[in-house]
């Protein structure tokens, strides 16, 4: 069994606590509320894909806390670290005392563990006023890049992050993937078993935090596509997006689809399979629940009902490739962890689940003992009522059910 040591610091009420909660204990974002600060450091064995054990060394944010970290319990809390993760609250009152800590724990990660991986979270992106968060991060990513270098770091990555979007799912998948031994055959793998199904893209995730660990792409057709015939139709009613060749926004199209969906299910008991925001959910019984379309929520909990899709026959201006939203995994992760755990609440086991409208069919299944997969499929049939049933999803299922015992080699069981 493997195990890694991980650091998670930065100032106190930064959100570092917040953010664990949420990826590896199943906390919501409104319920981090209650959480008291970190007093000193807070040890937790976090299990990850069975066999990987993070050795999570949360770190409380007092400045009397950095003065034993640096001080009485330098060796200690810096030695044999694998991976740093640094917050910064992006609203702190005192930056100049927060690149201080910061450079002080590189150098003593620089004289302790001069291998470990360093990211740096600039956190509560959601308190900055939206077209301005690019900006603002920029200038931070450059400042904390100052700090790197005056210490000697060369090699850091950066994310922006909030409790409250997808944002941090794509922070915390990018940090654990680092983790993964093989992960660069884990992916090669991956990508054969999509050009097998024949598939758009095929992601796997994480089976406890449904983190991404690896997705596979289909390689797009090199064809020459009139610019009159390119132009995008975007968020028709069923929330897909037509492009030329491959369905290459599916992936897209499903995140916007799930967050339409009222994904508690209905009173009836039954699903319509072919309605665009329909989400026929597979219990351990094999019952399936009902799904509702419903206006996105937003995080505060109130009714988000802005019209965001255009018509189906309104195009936007021509563009030479498709448009991908570079979220929309993570979003995903978001969406479906969250209806897992209201799967738990209901005293029911979370299987798996297709998602299908009239450009595109998502089977989210269990896969391995540690995750679980997507196979997203676009319509190309003639007849799109039938399409994502039948053969073509017996074919896939099967593929997904052949290919589990060939992908434990490379995720062990526990």
């Amino acid at each position: 069994m493997a195990k890694k040591k991980v650091l998670l610091m930065g100032k106190a009420h930064s959100g570092k606590t917040s953010m664990r909660s949420i990826i590896f204990a199943n906390y919501l974002a409104r319920d981090t509320m209650r959480l008291s600060p970190t007093l000193d450091v807070e040890h937790h064995h976090v299990r990850f894909l069975g066999d990987l054990v993070l050795n999570l060394w949360d770190c409380g944010g007092q400045d009397a806390f950095y003065e034993s970290y640096f001080e009485r319990d330098r060796e200690t809390i810096f030695r044999s670290v694998e991976l740093l993760i640094y917050v910064f609250d992006i609203e702190s009152d005192c930056p100049e005392k927060d690149f201080d800590h910061f450079a002080g724990v590189l150098e003593a990660l620089e004289e302790n563990s001069p291998d470990a991986r360093i990211f740096v979270l600039v956190h509560k992106m959601d308190l900055v006023a939206e077209e301005e968060r690019e900006l603002i991060l920029e200038d931070r990513r450059r400042l904390i890049e100052e700090s790197c270098i005056g210490v000697g770091v060369q090699h850091f990555q950066c994310f922006g992050t909030s409790i409250w979007d997808e944002t941090l799912y794509k922070a915390w998948s990018e940090i654990v993937t680092n983790l993964i031994p093989n992960i660069g055959v884990l992916e090669s793998h991956l990508a054969d078993f999509c050009r097998i199904c024949d598939a758009d893209e095929v992601v796997l995730f994480e089976r406890a935090t449904f983190l991404v660990i690896s997705h596979a792409q289909a390689k797009s057709d090199a064809r020459e596509i009139d610019d009159t015939q390119q132009g995008l139709i975007t968020g028709g009613d069923d929330g897909s997006v037509a492009s030329g060749g491959k369905d290459d926004d599916a992936g897209d199209g499903i995140a916007s689809t799930l967050a339409g969906t009222n994904m508690e299910g209905g009173e009836d008991g039954t699903a319509d399979e072919t309605h665009s925001n329909s989400s026929p959910i597979h219990n351990q019984t094999g019952e399936r629940g009902a799904t509702s379309p419903q206006p996105p929520m937003s995080p505060g909990g109130k009714t988000d009902n802005k019209q965001s899709a255009k018509p189906a026959n309104q195009l936007s201006a021509p563009s030479p490739t498709p448009q991908f939203d570079a979220h929309r995994f993570e979003k995903i992760s978001n969406i479906v962890k969250q209806f897992k755990l209201s799967c738990g609440k209901a005293q029911s086991q979370f299987q798996g689940m297709d998602v299908r409208n009239s450009r595109f069919t998502a089977f989210i299944d269990a896969f391995t003992a540690n995750t679980y997969i997507m196979v997203i499929v676009s319509n190309t049939a003639q007849n799109s009522q039938e399409w994502g049933r039948g053969v073509q999803k017996a074919a896939t299922l099967l593929n997904i059910q052949k290919a589990r015992s060939h992908f434990e080699q490379f995720i062990p069981r526990s």
